[in-house]
């Protein structure tokens, strides 16, 4: 293990890369029950791969391949050392036929490996000795990585962490922070760091100005879970500032649980660093062909796993829009590989009336916007009985506008401007559009057209 890979040479980062990958791949032909089905039914022989140079030679897989069998994504482990035998812990991520989360297992050498990609986010990220991180991501049913990861990424770091467990996982769990009480907590341990996924740390920020409670301690925002524009990036560091924060900053991290870790930003606009080159490749490859583009061309987003033993992915389609680039990082100096481009999901669009709308430029005008403090767009028919009905738009807002007024007619038209629909507006309480006591995320965009 290099612990400062992320910084050294890009050629020495290419050599490690690349024998990391021969050796998994060796691993996948021998031990991986679906890479050995597939790489048979392809007629491709191991020779065939001497190197990454040959990575397209491969198949790229999707969420639907995985969640389809994710048993026979695990490594036959017989036979290897200790540290790979011995099974450390399941999480998962979402999409299964049946409708249950798709495990995703770590051995104890993919532990391990773990701490050190998650040190090494929180070194780019510039987390200090003395911070104390805030972990706002929810207790949950499943496991998934971003509660237990946060504590990890703490544990690695030698910082303390304080989970005060939002979220109701289920009538047995009684340990449930509500909002007020969450606010509580980051107050009274001077919390330095705020982790959770966006929307719910805005509304931890929109509650303590509420109380006027005093967060002056709070210095950073990890955000993750939903794409983050300008518009609300500047939305949190100015409710952070407001709260007594000095010179505060939001940190956004590309995670995914297929890496238990997430690519992070070493500050705002700098790209998302690939924390552990010797454990991911990444590449950006058309969304049709599955060919691999150039650097800063934008593309669906491709992960390969290069040093693990329990569940392994190669090729493995994460389902969004992005660009890389291997250039050494002008702010921070790492070689590493970086998402240049915010991460936007592949089928992020959407048709009303016939017009392609991105519901992400509406989100940026409602967050511009200091008097909407929550809002959901809904797409719906005209008659909600009738599927040949025409499309509307309503657009829910919790605020002081009233859906006639001059300011209420001017964020209409400003949302007709960048979308090309005129919306409905609707003004409602804020809970009735997000209530952070019964859900951690809020659901910004619903589409409740029949038949799509």
């Amino acid at each position: 293990m290099i612990p400062d890979l992320p910084f050294r040479p890009r050629e020495e980062i290419d050599r490690v890369q690349n024998a990391k990958f021969k050796e998994m791949v060796e691993l996948c032909f021998d031990r991986h029950p679906y890479f050995r089905q597939r790489f048979t039914d392809q007629g491709l022989d191991r020779g065939e791969i001497a190197g990454l140079a040959d990575i397209a030679k491969l198949p790229v897989i999707t969420k639907t391949d995985y969640a389809a069998d994710p048993e026979a994504f695990r490594l036959d482990t017989e036979g290897l050392e200790e540290e790979a035998r011995v099974g450390f812990d399941v999480m998962h991520t979402t999409g299964t036929s049946g409708g249950r989360p798709t495990p995703f297992h770590s051995t104890a050498h993919d532990f391990y490996r773990i701490l050190t990609a998650n040190r090494r986010a929180m070194e780019i990220r510039g987390v200090r000795d003395t911070d104390i991180i805030a972990n706002l991501c929810p207790m949950t049913l499943y496991p998934y990585g971003a509660f237990h990861r946060t504590i990890a990424a703490a544990n690695a770091m030698k910082v303390p962490v304080i989970s005060p467990m939002p979220g109701r996982p289920s009538p047995d769990f009684h340990w449930s922070a509500s909002l007020d009480e969450v606010v509580g907590c980051i107050a009274r341990h001077r919390a330095t760091i705020l982790w959770g996924v966006t929307s719910y740390v805005r509304r931890v920020l929109m509650r303590a100005e509420a109380l006027g409670s005093d967060l002056s301690s709070v210095r950073l925002a990890f955000v993750t879970g939903e794409a983050v524009t300008d518009a609300m990036r500047a939305d949190l560091t100015r409710r952070m500032a407001a709260l007594g924060a000095r010179d505060p900053w939001v940190s956004v991290s590309y995670a995914a649980t297929e890496m238990q870790v997430g690519s992070v930003e070493c500050c705002p606009g700098s790209g998302y660093h690939n924390p552990a080159p010797d454990q991911f490749y990444f590449e950006v490859v058309d969304p049709e062909t599955h060919a691999p583009l150039p650097d800063g061309e934008a593309g669906l987003a491709v992960l390969t796993h290069l040093d693990r033993r329990g569940t392994v992915l190669l090729r493995y389609a994460l389902g969004d829009i992005t660009a890389l680039t291997r250039e050494t990082c002008p702010h921070c100096g790492a070689n590493t590989d970086r998402f240049v481009a915010m991460p936007t999901r592949a089928d992020d669009l959407v048709k009303v009336r016939g017009m392609l709308i991105n519901p992400g430029t509406i989100a940026e005008v409602l967050l511009a916007d200091r008097d909407v403090d929550e809002f959901q767009i809904v797409i719906d028919h005209e008659d909600p009985d009738d599927a040949l009905s025409m499309d509307i738009m309503r657009v829910r807002i919790a605020s002081a506008i009233e859906s006639g007024s001059n300011h209420g007619d001017a964020l209409a038209e400003e949302i007709r401007r960048v979308s090309g629909v005129r919306p409905q507006l609707e003004t409602v309480g804020l809970r009735d559009i997000y209530d952070p006591d019964v859900s951690l995320k809020a659901r910004r965009f619903l589409d409740k057209r029949k038949g799509l």
